[in-house]
């Protein structure tokens, strides 16, 4: 009996399968784009039996390297030459240019795409119809204001040596940070928010048409989040802010400057604004270090 483990990781429409020995990762297998990985030669028949075994589970095709007329391990397809192996620190056996395995190919708005179709029905749809707020509705004008927010943020990166990423998946549930802006100020957090009505901001606390809202909160949690996992994986502290920005907002309001520890800014606009007043934090190197590491997805799993 193989001693061989198999875990599977889905985000955002892709499915992956993890094999690993006794907590040592052995390879992957991508079911989807069908590309794989093996680390360790010695236990490719172990590791094909092992994704054999899950695409059954999962009801997905075999491998074509696996299909045989009896279904047992032929020659294996021919691979593209492995990409140098980063330290055994990290995470070597993932590749760091692959949709899904490289967070800097998401699209702003993906995440919060995906969940509006998955809360899509002939209910909701009869909703929007006739003009009633639904889940699936909010979301996806969420994820048309990330991608408005995300549009700038792309625009402003290119000309100013920045890196952006967008939909960024945090822990092993749905959370995600909608963009992580890295560059010579650090890194920020930034949360957007898309509404049609009034916003009122004080101290330590926000109000959205009316209502009371834990946009402050939650935007405080991402940045400690942010803070903890990047300085895990940099082996250094990294500095984070967190921003709030509003898409939409037909009014705004700030008492006593808003809170300390969060920028809630008004538009695209005061965004950009509040960019060009940050201090040099970070050197170019330690950029691109902290970019090299924000990107990959096992920074953000724990």
């Amino acid at each position: 009996m193989s001693d061989l483990e198999a875990r599977v990781w889905r985000r955002y429409g892709h499915v992956r399968i993890y094999v690993s020995r006794a907590g040592a990762k052995v390879g992957w297998y991508d079911v989807r784009a069908g590309r794989h990985e093996i680390g360790a030669p010695e236990l490719s028949a172990s590791f094909w039996d092992a994704v054999r075994e899950e695409c059954r589970k999962l009801g997905e095709p075999l491998p074509e390297a696996l299909a045989g007329p009896t279904g047992d391990v032929a020659v294996e397809a021919p691979q593209e030459p492995p990409m140098p192996l980063p330290e055994p620190a990290a995470t070597p056996l993932e590749p760091a240019v692959e949709p899904g395995a490289d967070l800097g190919l998401n699209r702003a708005g993906s995440a919060a795409h995906a969940r509006a179709v998955e809360l899509r029905s002939w209910r909701t749809r009869l909703a929007s119809l006739v003009g009633v707020r639904t889940e699936a509705r909010d979301f996806a004008a969420g994820a048309k204001g990330e991608r408005f927010i995300g549009a700038r943020l792309d625009r402003w990166a290119r000309k100013q040596g920045w890196h952006v990423l967008h939909a960024v998946p945090v822990g092993r549930g749905d959370a995600d940070i909608d963009h992580v802006l890295i560059g010579p100020f650090g890194v920020v957090t930034v949360n957007t928010k898309t509404t049609r009505g009034k916003v009122w901001v004080g101290e330590n606390g926000m109000l959205v048409g009316g209502t009371k809202v834990d946009h402050v909160r939650n935007s405080r949690h991402e940045a400690q989040r942010t803070r903890t996992l990047l300085a895990t994986a940099c082996g250094r502290h990294v500095p984070v802010q967190s921003v709030v920005v509003f898409v939409g907002a037909t009014g705004f309001t700030v008492r006593k400057g808003g809170p300390k520890d969060v920028a809630v800014l008004a538009d695209v606009k005061a965004l950009r604004r509040w960019l060009r007043r940050r201090g040099r934090v970070l050197t170019p190197e330690q950029v691109a270090d902290v970019r090299e590491v924000a990107r990959r997805p096992e920074t953000w799993r724990t």
